[in-house]
């Protein structure tokens, strides 16, 4: 057995099965919204993230969890808030970087970089 395979036994020994309420209380908790990026998502689409993984010490309560979006939950991963705002803000930096289409549309105009600090509508709300 490989450390991949004990880190998914770990995850499915540790992790909660929700309750349809409880999936709605998440839901509602964040009116319908992903905590991180705050697009408004269906009920059927909302995936629940430990806002502190349960690989890193989190806890398997409702109160660390978050409603969120797929891409949102996606990029997170394991990363504590902290860090995945910091691979959020570095985003421009690497696409920059790495994608010559990314290039030709700012070159062009049709791409505008905004000076912007992550806020994540968990915050706000």
């Amino acid at each position: 057995m490989n450390n991949k395979d004990i880190l998914k036994q770990y995850d499915e020994i540790k992790r909660k099965k929700l309750t349809k309420e409880e999936r709605i209380e998440i839901y509602n908790r964040f009116d319908g919204r992903c905590g991180y990026c705050g697009e408004k998502i269906d009920i059927k689409d909302m995936q629940v993230d430990h806002i502190v993984a349960l690989r890193v010490g989190g806890t398997d309560t409702l109160d660390n969890m978050i409603c969120s979006c797929r891409s949102c939950n996606h990029y997170k991963s394991t990363y504590t808030l902290e860090k995945f705002e910091k691979q959020l803000q570095e985003i421009p930096n690497r696409l920059i970087r790495d994608s010559a289409i990314f290039r030709i549309g700012l070159k062009y105009g049709l791409i505008e970089i905004k000076d912007k600090k992550v806020e994540f509508y968990f915050k706000k709300i």
